[in-house]
């Protein structure tokens, strides 16, 4: 009760004090030229910034509880109502969940983020010694050298087998964050995951480790957050689709089945669920404890941008898919695509967002929520 109490005595005190100086001086009241943020000028802003998109949702969260919302077009061709209950591949977002189970081996087994990772790797692969001397924050930094955004356990082992000639220097890798499909069931029970090893094909080995994978995540993160068991496979009937953007006829694409090759990405979540773990993740202790916290901001794990804005700094980790539908090179009119963002700023706010259409080019989300944070302070 003394924390609760000391505070009202001592505002109290102030405030007979102040009394007492007004009365005697006959000044007018102290004014505080102290700005203060809006939620509601944030969603207006970012609404104006996301008007050409067919759909999208949000969820603006302050004090760790939810502030605004805003919903808005179609979740597919059908011509379905946006919903913030609609389910989106959260794309690269995924990384951060990875992390998240990641760091909560880091301080709790004979490991942390420098040990190497050759022994957490499967022993009947074939590990390339420049694999082998990788360490944990290489990878979940991207400063691995590795390089490649194919997922699926072939490209995986190949990729394990082959000797690192690139610079050890930031390049982003889905492959860096897949890895751990194949690690953190190791981490967690490396004797079970012998045992399975030997006893399974590898084909069925394989989709053990996925499914081990899968289930770790669940409770390391999803269920600490209060999140329904969920996974890297589509939600029939409560999907959204990646889709064109006018003036470009409408046309979309499905996601399709990621749990042979999640990691890196493939998560299925709504736009409250992942909104629900950047607020766990940030206002309580529930995933992460406050040094493991410190561990994954200190190093970025998971975090692939941080940056400066109104009061302080910014983290946070987006996502983006798409399909070349219109067999020109690159993203361009006609192809279509799908945005996501969690995102942690100053002032106890947080943003989770998913946007399931695109035009010429990607949306530059962290400048565009960067703007519309820093104009919705008066």
């Amino acid at each position: 009760m003394k924390h609760v109490v000391k505070p009202f005595a001592c505002c109290a005190i102030a405030v007979v004090t102040l009394a007492g100086l007004n009365a005697c001086k006959k000044e007018p009241p102290i004014q505080s030229n102290d700005k203060k943020f809006s939620t509601s000028l944030f969603k207006k802003n970012l609404q104006e910034a996301l008007a050409s998109a067919r759909g999208y949702q949000f969820v603006i969260t302050q004090n760790g509880q939810v502030a605004d919302t805003a919903v808005y077009g179609i979740q597919d061709i059908g011509g379905t109502k946006s919903s913030l209950q609609s389910f989106i591949n959260i794309a690269s977002v995924t990384k951060t969940l990875t992390a998240a189970t990641a760091v909560q081996y880091m301080l709790q087994k004979d490991v942390t983020i420098e040990t190497k990772i050759g022994k957490w790797l499967p022993a009947s692969w074939p590990i390339h010694p420049d694999i082998r001397d990788l360490t944990f924050k290489q990878l979940m930094t991207h400063t691995s050298g590795i390089r490649g955004s194919q997922t699926d356990w072939s490209p995986l082992m190949t990729t394990v087998g082959s000797p690192v000639t690139a610079p050890k220097t930031f390049e982003y890798s889905n492959i860096n964050f897949a890895l751990f499909r194949a690690m953190l069931p190791k981490l967690n029970d490396s004797v079970k995951f012998r045992q399975q090893e030997l006893a399974l094909s590898p084909g069925d080995f394989q989709q053990w480790m996925s499914q081990e994978y899968i289930r770790l995540v669940n409770v390391h993160v999803l269920s600490k957050a209060g999140i329904p068991t969920r996974g890297c496979a589509p939600v029939e009937g409560k999907m959204t689709q990646m889709m064109s953007e006018a003036p470009y006829r409408l046309i979309g694409s499905d996601f399709g089945n990621w749990t042979e090759k999640c990691g890196g990405g493939g998560w299925v979540l709504t736009t409250m669920e992942m909104s629900r773990i950047i607020v766990y993740l940030t206002h309580t202790n529930n995933i992460l404890s406050p040094e493991e916290r410190q561990l994954m901001d200190d190093n970025r794990l998971g975090w692939v941008a941080r940056f400066p804005v109104t009061g302080g700094i910014a983290y946070g980790h987006d996502g983006a898919l798409y399909v070349d539908r219109n067999k020109e090179e690159g993203l361009n009119w006609g192809d279509v695509g799908s945005q996501t963002l969690i995102i942690r700023l100053p002032a106890k706010v947080e943003l989770a967002m998913g946007i399931n259409s695109l035009g010429a080019d990607w949306r530059k989300v962290y400048d565009i929520v960067a703007l519309a944070y820093n104009k919705s302070w008066k």
